[in-house]
């Protein structure tokens, strides 16, 4: 069985080891026609256009809802009732801080009952497995994006199980960045390979800050040794508050801009790439901006929804002009 999910504070070690492939649900360029009968027009595109893809065909067979942003969580309804697919809402802690633990421990519990429900069989052998593989996988996609983004592999990769994820590392060819003058691409989903190409064809070197970019793969990873099911979970749940902050959680100490703030110190210029009717993001802009600018970063927002490659292509040259004065 293949498992959806949107929001990559989804433990997906739990769907690996019940026996499931965990695929990540992205919009993509088809025209909103049917969700536009469910979801309002003022939703982002990644609620509306995965929700396109469900009405029309996608290869899953039951998606789990991650707490994240009000529209996905909402999402969740609409694709129970619309698509008749299992739909299970995980509730992951919106504010990160000490108690957020063992909340999501429980959580993680559940969450692994219904998978079970499901047809799944989790024991600690496969939970572990998973756990190390996962692990693997991420830190060699750090590696490949310290050398150089590679977001055709990335959104592959999110597409399969994790061992084979981990051949197709593997197989891939070596690519080395270009140089140019470095910017920090920062935001929310960008589910379309065309405008984060456009970057590189400009001439800049790219570092991101994107919930398909780097946030699917940044994690502080727990020092202890794993001796039952009860142990991987409270590992995950160490795991999964030591993210990549994002926008939708509220850290201790401003932790998300001191990340991001940190991420900018070696780059030119730093672009905010944020999906229409983000409102998480776009809240943190303004400040995000004023902090940036304060220690001389040049900052551009660029707005998506369906995009134009064009009119892009335009606004990012421009930028680079701004730069290189």
């Amino acid at each position: 069985m293949r498992v959806g999910y949107l929001c990559t504070f989804t433990p997906k070690e739990l769907i690996d080891a019940a026996g499931f492939t965990p695929v990540r649900i992205l919009a993509d360029s088809t025209p909103i026609s049917l969700a536009s009968a469910h979801i309002q027009s003022y939703a982002c595109i990644q609620a509306r256009g995965s929700l396109e893809k469900a009405l029309r065909k996608i290869d899953v067979d039951a998606v789990v809802f991650t707490r994240s942003c009000d529209t996905l969580m909402r999402l969740a309804d609409i694709w129970e009732i619309a698509t008749k697919m299992k739909v299970y809402s995980f509730e992951f802690p919106t504010k990160i801080d000490s108690t957020s633990k063992n909340f999501l421990i429980s959580e993680i519990a559940e969450l692994a009952k219904k998978l079970e429900e499901w047809g799944g069989k989790i024991t600690f052998d496969s939970l572990k497995e998973s756990i190390e593989l996962y692990k693997l996988l991420e830190v060699e996609l750090a590696k490949i994006f310290d050398e150089k983004p590679d977001y055709e592999l990335l959104f592959k990769v999110q597409q399969m199980k994790v061992k084979d994820a981990l051949n197709e590392l593997k197989s891939r060819e070596q690519k080395k960045s270009k140089g140019g003058p470095k910017i920090l691409v920062t935001g929310s989903v960008c589910p379309f390979l065309d405008v984060m190409k456009l970057f590189e064809d400009v001439g800049f070197s790219v570092k991101d800050d994107l919930c398909t970019g780097t946030r699917f793969f940044t994690f502080k990873y727990p020092e202890m040794e794993l001796r039952s099911v009860e142990d991987c979970f409270r590992y995950l749940a160490e795991k999964y508050v030591s993210k990549a902050e994002c926008p939708t959680k509220h850290y201790e100490k401003d932790r998300r801009f001191e990340r991001v703030l940190e991420l900018a110190k070696d780059c030119d210029g730093v672009v905010f790439l944020l999906l229409k009717f983000c409102d998480p993001h776009f809240f943190d802009y303004p400040q995000l901006k004023q902090k940036l600018e304060e220690i001389g970063k040049k900052v551009l927002l660029l707005e998506l929804e369906f995009p134009v490659i064009e009119q892009l292509r335009t606004r990012i040259e421009a930028f680079y002009e701004v730069i290189m004065c």
